[in-house]
């Protein structure tokens, strides 16, 4: 009885500090569709924005936008419910679909860290957020094939590197090219993804590319003792990236960060440190997923 009694009280302790969005399921209702979920917070005077997003089996993605209920300022509770009026929308539901209801969390919520190098300011981390500055969702592609169809239809999506979200806590999120230069604007207000200029200015700033990487490098997380200083306060973390095939690459060993600008051979690029060398150099990819680091307007 005792030991049953204390597994119990161990699941509420941990219940008790978790945010979640729970019981997601949808129905249709005359010529609307009803979405009901479940906000679970701690804190009854808590007030959050939800997202809702539709996929088909195929991947593809649909974002409601005639909607009304429990979408804004949502308290937590039991029985939420949004209401979606597809034919406002303009749009015909055939086969099978998933709803996911989601906190918001945009780029222009999040307390960003800084450091003025020379004349300019950068964020000190990656980009962790899953939804354009406007307010709508970027689609999270988790499979193989959602990343790589996400690719060839040129449309915009982001993962965790191996899709685990604690890689997302230390190196923020990996987007693919149609997300960086999506026109509904990825970075926070006030902000933006730097150019071709903006990295080489930084790059000059702080001596050339021979000192300038050590530079950039963060004190750890570097393989075979390829740590930096970070004496600029960059703190340049080894996240990686995913191929256009989806495969995941070289976390600890490289980090990629996407420039705004597009190549001089008509493709994007980014910005690529080594964890061997103090070499800053540049990788052709809009399919691939990198990095986002940013700096003020």
């Amino acid at each position: 009885m005792n030991s049953t009694f204390l597994f119990v009280f161990i699941v509420c302790i941990t219940r008790l500090y978790s945010q979640t969005i729970e019981n997601v399921d949808f129905r249709a209702e005359g010529k609307m569709i009803v979405v009901r979920y479940d906000f679970i917070h701690p804190k009854a005077d808590t007030a959050i924005n939800v997202a809702l997003l539709f996929k088909d089996q195929q991947g593809g993605s649909i974002v409601p936008k005639s909607t009304s209920g429990d979408i804004k300022n949502v308290k937590p509770g039991v029985g939420k419910r949004i209401i979606w009026d597809v034919l406002a929308d303009g749009i015909s539901l055939s086969g099978k679909y998933k709803a996911e209801v989601s906190i918001q969390r945009t780029a222009s919520s999040v307390k960003i860290a800084s450091v003025k190098i020379g004349s300019q300011v950068w964020a000190t981390e990656n980009l962790n957020v899953d939804r354009f500055r406007n307010g709508d969702p970027i689609p999270q592609a988790k499979t193989n094939e959602e990343w790589e169809r996400a690719g060839k239809n040129k449309q915009p999506a982001w993962c965790y590197y191996e899709n685990d979200p604690k890689n997302g806590e230390t190196y923020g999120k990996l987007y693919n090219w149609y997300a960086v230069n999506d026109p509904r604007g990825l970075a926070p207000e006030g902000w933006r993804i730097p150019t071709d200029t903006d990295w080489m200015q930084l790059r000059d700033y702080l001596g050339g590319e021979a000192l300038a990487c050590k530079k950039m490098k963060s004190t750890s997380g570097w393989a075979n003792n390829g740590n930096g200083t970070n004496s600029s306060g960059f703190n340049g973390l080894p996240g990686g990236f995913r191929s256009g095939y989806g495969s995941f690459l070289n976390r600890g060993f490289h980090g990629y960060w996407w420039i705004a600008s597009v190549g001089s051979a008509g493709s994007a690029s980014c910005v690529n440190l080594y964890y061997t060398n103090n070499a800053i150099d540049d990788n052709l990819s809009e399919e691939g997923g990198f990095s986002v680091r940013y700096l003020r307007d």
